[in-house]
């Protein structure tokens, strides 16, 4: 058997697209189509249409379809791919096996002749999806794009996950009301969390308990659930912190052997290194793209050697100072300008007027004021709340604080896009 691979169509049809030959039924051809569906998606196909040299046609989405005793002449087949995959056609005709890299074929059935046609399906546009319950340890069932149906028990991640509309549905609470379904629209590279508090005095004895234990934020980190000791529940930066462990953008301390300590550090300063690897996670950047050693010598050998390496290939602002101390804290400033730039946010001129410390000279500037403007960040408040003109751009970080921002920028630069929609 000899295979190939091409990237046109098998054989060129006459008169753009039509048949010239006349249909002949002819008992001793066959026809049989089958897809392979992609790993970790079982049940996932996409629809194809086969156009008949009759003037028939078939359009399905079955695994498997077959044509006893087809007529012969010109057929072409089109295939329709799932949401955020692409396909491509093996096509073997009496032995001999073509692969085409398009979701079509065309090709010539002769008396006698046998065509299998098999469609291949690769992911191309994906994130990630995460459903969450407070408190956790809930059935749940989500639904994806082109029919897709996930199960589960929150917390629930799915990583990759095909592009499209997704939609959880907790499954019925006996002696409470359970809370309607939660949707959102996943678009390449970007994350949807799907969370829902559970407020009910007749929850089963297993969430009563948990919810009594639970006094803390737990997440799944590497495939455990862990208890972070330091992040109470109801505490301003609670829901913040559940969302950005939840998306894998940071993951609290670990200990030598690299375990989770359960120590998130909310009142900890972010270091320039763990900014930048923050940063990273935040716009789905892969640091492995640069192989080079990072052109600061402090990086070197360390953690967070590829994140900087990365940072200085791509031109981070704060960043381009190669001897820059990475472990100092970082300041709201460079928070706000990482953020912005590593999420292509276009900033606007400086004014030097919205905050009595932030003048148009000073670093940053511009982008302080484009994420006030898109309530990324806000001012300092005094003790009664009211604003008090101050930003503090010199100002380091929490990590409590960090938690806030990312949720936020989740919020307005990878959800509250014009392709997502939330339900």
């Amino acid at each position: 058997m000899t295979i190939r691979r091409v990237s046109l169509l098998l054989v060129v049809l006459l008169g753009c697209g039509t048949f010239p030959f006349p249909a002949v039924t002819q008992s001793g051809s066959s026809i049989a189509v089958t897809q392979t569906p992609l790993e970790g998606f079982p049940s996932l196909f996409g629809n194809w249409v086969m156009l008949k040299p009759d003037g028939t046609s078939t359009e399905t989405n079955v695994a498997t379809h077959s044509y006893d005793a087809p007529p012969v002449g010109n057929y072409l087949l089109n295939v329709m791919p799932p949401s955020g995959m692409a396909a491509t056609v093996t096509l073997t005709l009496n032995g001999e096996t073509v692969v085409i890299d398009k979701p079509q074929a065309a090709f010539q059935l002769n008396e006698g002749s046998t065509v299998l046609l098999n469609i291949h399906y690769t992911l191309t546009m994906f994130g990630k999806v995460s459903v969450d319950t407070s408190p956790p340890g809930f059935p749940f069932t989500l639904s994806g794009p082109d029919g897709a149906v996930y199960t589960g028990v929150t917390p629930g991640f799915y990583d990759p996950m095909p592009v499209g509309l997704y939609s959880v549905t907790l499954d019925p609470i006996p002696g409470c009301n359970t809370p309607g379904p939660q949707s959102g629209r996943l678009i390449k590279d970007g994350r949807v969390v799907l969370s829902t508090e559970i407020v009910c005095d007749n929850l089963p004895e297993q969430q009563q308990n948990e919810d009594q234990a639970n006094k803390f934020v737990k997440a799944t980190i590497d495939g455990k659930s862990v208890l972070f000791t330091d992040v109470p529940t109801g505490q301003w930066f609670t829901a913040s912190v559940r969302r950005v462990l939840d998306a894998k953008v940071m993951s609290g301390y670990r200990n030598a052997d690299r375990n989770p300590t359960g120590k998130f550090g909310p009142n900890d300063p972010v270091t320039l290194a763990e900014l930048v690897k923050i940063a990273h996670r935040l716009a789905s950047i892969d640091e492995t793209h640069v192989t080079n050693p990072p052109e600061n010598d402090r990086a070197k050998g360390t953690w967070f050697a590829p994140f900087f390496a990365s940072a200085e290939n791509l031109g981070w602002l704060v960043y381009l100072n190669r001897s820059v101390d990475p472990l100092r804290p970082a300041t709201r400033a460079e928070v706000v300008a990482t953020f912005l730039q590593v999420l292509n946010v276009k900033r606007d001129w400086p004014t030097g007027i919205m905050f009595d410390d932030v003048s148009r000279s000073i670093p940053y500037a511009d982008c302080i004021e484009t994420a006030a403007t898109h309530s990324l960040v806000s001012g300092y408040t005094d003790d009664t709340g009211n604003l008090t003109g101050l930003f503090g751009p010199a100002d380091p970080v929490n990590r409590a604080s960090m938690a806030k921002m990312i949720s936020a920028a989740m919020e307005l630069y990878l959800e509250n896009t014009a392709s997502f929609q939330p339900e």
